[in-house]
């Protein structure tokens, strides 16, 4: 009996102690990795900050321009889904501009153009300190808790201070993508700033914005010492953890620096009742207590019973151990002949496509070859229609071929590029002219107004980019393709621009076509480049998928969004300049 008592006791403490053990290696690679993402997401957005404060526009003291805005937009809609707002301050402290991030709500935002800012102190503190960026301390505005990362504008010969590019985040929906700040229950996060200062609430609004080590926080944890000297290490930049009781029962703690350049900037811990870890536990220990005392009633019969029964019960689950076994390496064997199989389908159903394209070019041609004489030499206006369906058609069927086989290169990776100097400014010229040239002879002039403006810095001319010239060709068609389906409905007009933004010690031209139909349909946005995700729209479903795969197969980046400054939507894609204006 003393035995079995001191086994029970035994299994219990060896069953606690490695559950400690891997809760607690577990969470450290959490917190790692949550600081590690959040520190990647600073990074970026210092890194565009900084992009801003030393591009050509801001250097030239450009500070409001329709351009100014292009730049902002396009950083922002790539790189901003975190922030609330980003501003721009001149050389007095005065807003000359300011955006709200994609995903803020009128609440998250309270710069206005014209505001003079300079008794903020973290436009003070901006402005004073030589290096950057600047993360300030947090407060709340409006009821919302917000942090300002700011980069001062310096003139790269003069030194001169031009003025000042920031960003306001509000800690609390940017912390909660990363973990749970709320459920003291569950497994939480806590961020404190540089000063101790909590910048996530703890389920308690009361708690945002006090210092860790004020009274009304000690208050809260009871003055925990094993806590307080795990924050204090935290905010001299050590990682580690801590098991501790202040009252609301046991919790676990592992902590990491966040970085930004090198820096910590913050500080997260990642807590976990271990309530939420026992409580299965204890209910099979529960269990397993009542057996043994039920046990110490009986007599030594009952003791010789109980052990033939747990050896029996071992056996038992030894066999279905190896039932169980054998069942899932029968399952793993047809799981893997079924992932074979639909393997050899695919292959089998690419090969399929790719020759059938192939073959149903061969007869297209002389199709439309034929078709375009009968149409130039036919004198019965009555057969013109007719004529005209077939050969539209017929062109329409080689483009599907072309785009399919296009399709099977690139998920076959057989897709080849010859690429090629090539004037960016003088293709678009040249396409853009071809295009108006069909419009005007199929008399759409009234339905859609097609222009073509280059917006750059210097002479348009002198913009080359490395490229296949004829993807290119296509990649640009395929976007006005899309243009004018969608603007013919509605009516209006395409615009095509090209514009020049700098990026660190790269240059990077950009083009968009900007129609005013009737913008992207938030149910397809998210799949807006796969294959078929615009197949409800009267086209094939290849086109912006190809023209993704292509841009990018050219080093390049593609986008697509509904228009910010009116109606209709914005494609474009940029490709690295290598002779710049």
């Amino acid at each position: 009996m003393i035995l079995l008592v001191y086994l029970q006791n035994f299994t219990e403490s060896t069953v606690r102690r490695n559950l400690y053990e891997q809760q607690v290696d577990r969470q450290e690679e959490v917190t790692d990795s949550i600081s590690q993402s959040i520190s990647s997401d600073l990074g970026i957005l210092v890194s565009v900050l900084d992009g801003l404060a030393n591009s050509d526009l801001l250097q030239s003291g450009d500070f409001d321009s329709d351009n100014t805005f292009n730049l902002f937009n396009d950083k922002l809609q790539r790189y901003g889904a975190e922030v609330s707002e980003i501003f721009l301050l001149d050389k007095n402290n005065i807003v000359t501009f300011n955006m709200k991030g994609p995903n803020a709500t009128t609440d998250d935002t309270n710069l206005r153009t014209g505001d003079d800012l300079t008794q903020r102190q973290w436009v003070k503190d901006t402005r004073t300190r030589t290096e950057a960026p600047y993360f300030s301390g947090g407060f709340e505005r409006q009821g919302i808790y917000k942090i300002f990362i700011t980069f001062p504008i310096l003139d790269r010969e003069t030194n001169e201070k031009l003025g000042i590019v920031g960003a306001s985040i509000s800690t609390g929906p940017f912390f909660s993508t990363y973990g749970n700040i709320e459920d003291l229950d569950e497994q939480f996060l806590v961020v404190f700033d540089k000063a101790g200062n909590l910048i996530t609430n703890l389920g308690n609004a009361g708690l945002l914005g006090q210092n860790f080590f004020g009274k009304f926080v000690q208050d809260f944890v009871a003055g925990n010492k094993v806590l307080n000297n795990l924050t204090r290490s935290l905010l001299q930049g050590h990682s580690g953890f801590a098991v501790y009781d202040y009252g609301r029962g046991e919790r676990i703690t592992t902590q990491e620096p966040i970085l930004v350049n090198g820096r910590p900037e913050f500080f997260v811990q990642a807590v976990t009742p271990t309530s939420s870890l026992y409580s299965d536990l204890e209910n099979s220990l529960f269990i397993e207590r009542i057996k043994l005392f039920s046990l110490f009633a009986a007599t030594l019969a009952g003791v010789v019973v109980l052990v033939i029964f747990l050896m029996k019960w071992n056996n038992s689950l030894k066999n279905e151990v190896t039932k169980r076994t054998k069942q899932l390496d029968d399952s793993n064997k047809q799981l893997v002949e079924a992932n074979n199989q639909l393997e050899r389908n695919n292959k089998l159903q690419k090969e399929f496509i790719n020759i059938a394209a192939h073959e149903l070019r061969t007869p297209i041609q002389p199709i439309l070859g034929l078709s375009e004489i009968v149409v130039k030499e036919n004198k019965d206006k009555e057969l013109d229609k007719y004529l005209e369906v077939i050969f539209r058609n017929a062109k329409r069927l080689r483009k599907l071929t072309e785009n399919i086989l296009d399709v099977t290169r690139i998920e076959s990776k057989m897709l080849k590029l010859s690429k090629e100097p090539v004037n960016l400014h003088n293709l678009l010229q040249s396409i853009v002219k071809d295009y108006q040239t069909e419009i005007i002879k199929e008399n759409r002039t009234e339905q859609v107004r097609l222009s073509y403006h280059p917006t750059v810095n210097g002479n348009p001319a002198n913009i080359v980019v490395e490229a296949d010239i004829s993807r290119l060709i296509q990649i640009i068609s395929n976007l006005l393709n899309n243009a004018l389906r969608f603007s013919r409905k509605v009516g209006g007009s395409i615009e095509v621009t090209l514009t020049e933004n700098t990026e660190g010690n790269n240059k990077f031209a950009a083009v968009n076509v900007i129609d005013s139909g009737e913008g992207i349909d938030p149910r397809i946005q998210a799949n807006l480049f796969t294959m078929f995700s615009t197949n409800s729209y009267d086209g094939t479903g290849l086109g912006l998928y190809l023209c993704k795969n292509l841009v990018e197969a050219q080093g390049g980046r593609i986008w697509g969004r509904n228009n910010p400054r009116g109606k209709g939507a914005v494609f474009g894609f940029d490709l690295r300049v290598v002779n710049g204006s």
